[in-house]
């Protein structure tokens, strides 16, 4: 079987956890900040702060909106965030966990994938703060949304977009504060794990803090209602070998996202996320499109039949139980996230895929296709 993802773990890349097992430091320890400083120098970004995993840091990039809006309003109101209608569900948990945000889903795009970024003019007495996600790693030009609507504050879910860019700069650096993901599928990995990424400092000493169980300068006295979603050494030192490898990485995956865009490129039949101008993928995820197909399950069984395996397109809001009738959710047609839930399906994509695999794998869509 052809998995949908494997990390890539050569031996060299686990050196810096062979060191912090040895030395006894699981918990906390050196690795921590060597990562956040070498991600604030990959980014250029002020300040990276390491979580436990993705949600965590998506839930404080939650936690910094919550402030923002408070600190220049008093909480006479609550803010009113416009969110995509088809993204990981914990994208939307991370927002109502706190019931302090209404969430305002706007309808897919059904060429990027994306929100519908047409429909923003149709929101414009109702755009407090736009929460942007890069759906399966295609890039949001979030620079061009802030210079089109200025006075809108934009925190982005970068954790499929991670590596990805606008207009030349990391995606997630632009916004008021960004979450990455470092989960086993991701494109570097340290199991679980995450970061808040901020230039604001302020927030970032907010986040530090309530990510610390609130902690205060004065040991075992908290100054705010906190979490623990602090990272691990362990976890920090596998991300330190991941980013030891990081242009293998990238070429990797991008040898692999090219040959995909090439055996699928001007299909009537077949389509990919179309990609922004000025935007660069992340290619964290390959998906398809294919026009007419009969849904996941089916095109499932088909690939698993051929040993390949297959994944979902993310489904609507609607979708979960807990969202259909949230209080604070106020809900858009979702046909066009449905049609891409049923006629999308993600391909494998890992870096030590070879072009053998990819080719069997473009074979197989294709004789999907004709059974149609």
């Amino acid at each position: 079987m052809i998995p949908i993802y494997k990390p890539y773990l050569p031996k060299a890349t686990l050196r810096y956890s062979h060191d912090a097992i040895d030395s006894g430091w699981l918990s906390k320890g050196k690795y921590i900040n060597i990562v956040q400083e070498r991600l604030q120098e990959l980014l250029e970004v002020k300040h990276v702060l390491l979580t436990n995993n993705g949600t965590s840091a998506t839930h404080l990039v939650a936690k910094a909106l919550q402030k923002e809006h408070l600190d220049s309003s008093q909480g006479e109101f609550k803010l009113e965030v416009l969110t995509p209608d088809n993204v990981y569900v914990a994208a939307w948990n991370s927002l109502i966990y706190d019931q302090d945000l209404i969430l305002k889903p706007i309808s897919a795009d059904v060429d990027s994938w994306n929100f519908d970024l047409s429909i923003l003019d149709d929101t414009k007495n109702h755009r407090d703060a736009i929460f942007v996600v890069h759906n399966l790693g295609n890039i949001v030009n979030v620079p061009e949304l802030q210079r089109k609507y200025p006075e809108t504050v934009f925190v982005e879910d970068n954790c499929e977009g991670f590596l990805g860019k606008y207009e030349g700069q990391y995606s997630g650096t632009a916004s008021l504060a960004s979450s990455i993901s470092f989960f086993g599928n991701k494109n570097i990995t340290s199991g679980e794990g995450g970061a808040l990424i901020t230039n604001n400092t302020d927030l970032y000493e907010y986040a530090n803090c309530i990510h610390g169980q609130g902690q205060s300068s004065e040991k075992f006295i908290h100054s705010h209602l906190g979490y623990n979603y602090r990272i691990t050494n362990i976890q920090a030192s596998l991300l330190l070998g991941q980013l030891d490898v990081l242009d293998e990485i990238i070429e990797k995956k991008l040898d692999i996202f090219e040959s995909y865009r090439k055996a699928f490129f001007d299909r009537e039949d077949i389509k990919t996320q179309k990609i922004d101008c000025n935007t660069e993928h992340s290619n964290w995820m390959f998906a398809v499109r294919i026009i007419g197909s009969h849904g996941y399950a089916h095109a499932e069984q088909y690939f698993k039949d051929k040993g390949i395996e297959v994944r979902p397109m993310f489904y609507p809001i609607i979708a979960h139980k807990h969202l259909a009738h949230h209080e604070g959710i106020t809900y858009v047609n979702t046909d066009t996230s449905e049609l891409l839930n049923k006629e999308c399906f993600v391909l494998p994509s890992y870096p030590e895929l070879t072009q053998d695999e990819v080719n069997y794998i473009v074979v197989c869509v294709n004789e999907y296709v004709k059974t149609l």
